[in-house]
């Protein structure tokens, strides 16, 4: 799937994106479990969670000039070290600007590792093997993701000293990155690359990615709503619909599980089949999917299988969202097409929830599907659009 001199790079960002899911999965439900248990309000934790939010948005912009002007190598090195530096002081922080000081680096840190990683995994995957290789990246990071909640159990084990553990935790994804070879200062690695440039753009502004690509940032607005919706709201309309509470609360790893696990098989489909036409057909399944959740809640025998399904089609709409930046992006332009993915994940994982929260509290229940599916119908015109578009240029 890669050329030989490639996998050393592979297995690097591979190492360092695991750690990074297993730090971020880790990190967020420690802070929101030490902040209540030294009396500050859901109010509070909210703020440094926007803190951190607005420190990744500033970075990611950012993220595509530093790594041209340094490399990617050394911006990510520094990342992590900023990372560690920035978690490790909340074991000792009791006041509020400090902890949203502290929040806000960590957010600087964590947005352009996403970045960088993601260019970096489409930089090294050629044509032919794309959807598999960033399948890889993408199941390595949600599976680590899903075991950092496990991991803040057992740190809470050691109170005293649990955020310099987790802090220590990021130092650890610095040998792994050094595996790398030096690339070159636009960050691309041409001697391990096996895809092919002269086709691709690669000076591509920031709104002129938005305008050439729309099905990536909407196929990226919809899972980042879906995953936290789904996360936030799911095991409560399920109560609501009469199921119990271990059942409810096991439905939303269901839908991880499918997510994590059939990503590498749909990736090798959109390598064979093409990518377009794989990622529109689970953009359809999911418009199709969704609107049955209620009745399926009915359905004990269905129920679990329905939701691994809808997990996978899920996710790969974003794991192709990433395969299509590389395919039609090349040097700066995936760097800042990269960026806007950040930038669109880290917008709609706020606003989905928000927006999904404030139609069940007034109109009911149902209202979680309905903004899901309006999302995901949004990316199939969009990505029907673009690929009639494509269609429609004259062969030269």
């Amino acid at each position: 799937m890669l050329p030989r001199s490639a996998w050393r790079d592979f297995a690097a960002v591979i190492f360092s994106v695991a750690l990074l899911g297993l730090g971020l999965g880790s990190t967020m439900p420690l802070t929101a479990l030490t902040l209540t248990a030294r009396g500050f309000s859901p109010e509070v934790i909210g703020w440094t969670v926007a803190a951190g939010a607005l420190g990744g948005v500033l970075a990611t912009m950012a993220a595509p000039a530093l790594a041209l002007r340094l490399g990617r190598r050394n911006v990510m090195l520094g990342c992590l070290l900023l990372a560690s530096m920035s978690v490790m002081p909340l074991q000792y922080l009791q006041s509020i600007p400090g902890w949203m000081l502290a929040r806000f680096l960590f957010g600087a840190a964590m947005a352009p590792l996403f970045v960088l990683g993601e260019s970096w995994i489409n930089t090294l995957a050629g044509d032919h093997a794309r959807g598999r290789i960033v399948a890889i990246y993408s199941t390595c990071f949600t599976a680590c993701q899903v075991l950092g909640p496990m991991l803040t159990d057992l740190l809470a084990r050691w109170p005293d000293q649990a955020f310099l553990l987790c802090g220590a935790l990021f130092l650890l994804g610095i040998p792994g990155i050094m595996l790398a070879r030096p690339e070159a200062r636009d960050g691309s690695h041409p001697q391990h690359s096996a895809s092919t440039t002269d086709d691709k753009a690669s000076d591509t502004g920031w709104l002129g990615i938005v305008q050439a690509a729309p099905a990536i940032l909407l196929g990226t607005a919809f899972f980042a709503s879906f995953d936290t919706v789904m996360l936030s709201f799911l095991p409560l309309v399920a109560m609501e619909g009469g199921m119990s509470q271990s059942r409810a609360l096991a439905s939303a790893s269901i839908l991880l599980a499918g997510d994590a696990t059939l990503q590498f098989g749909i990736g090798w489909l959109a390598d064979h089949l093409g990518r377009r036409r794989v990622h529109l057909l689970c953009g359809v399944l999911v418009c199709l999917l969704l609107p049955l959740l209620p009745w399926m809640m009915q359905l004990p025998l269905l129920w679990e299988a329905y939701l691994f399904v809808l997990g996978a089609c899920a996710g790969a709409i974003y794991t192709l969202s990433m395969v299509a930046s590389g395919e039609l992006f090349s040097g700066a332009a995936l760097l800042r097409v990269s960026g806007l993915i950040s930038l669109s994940w880290n917008a709609s994982s706020s606003l989905g929830p928000a927006a999904t929260g404030l139609l069940m509290q007034h109109a009911g229940s149902s209202w979680m599907v309905a903004v899901l599916w309006a999302i995901a119908l949004l990316f199939v015109l969009s990505g029907w659009r673009q690929r009639r578009d494509t269609e429609r240029l004259p062969m030269h």
